[in-house]
């Protein structure tokens, strides 16, 4: 906290070429964003969101495999289905 009472947000520098510099002053001046930091915001927690995705799909893979490996199949199985179950649960 700093004096104001108030948590002390990190600022951080960033070097990100000027293709990721343009693209982010368009999104801003879109009006999709107020700021700079509200796109690398978002664009982080989408990078979180897909990486928590990423492991539940690997963590259901590995349970598919090791009930393979035990001759325990399901006969009505659909990827559709286990992929929206995966959105679900992530």
């Amino acid at each position: 906290m700093n004096i104001f009472g108030k948590i002390a947000m990190a600022s951080t520098s960033l070097t990100l070429g000027e293709h990721w510099e343009t693209f982010i002053r368009n999104e801003v001046a879109s009006g999709r964003y107020g700021s700079a930091s509200e796109v690398v915001r978002d664009a982080l927690r989408s990078l979180e969101e897909r990486k928590s995705k990423l492991a539940t799909l690997r963590a259901h893979l590995a349970e598919g495999a090791d009930q393979a490996r035990r001759g325990e199949f399901v006969d009505d199985y659909s990827i559709e289905t286990f992929l929206e179950s995966a959105d679900t649960r992530a």
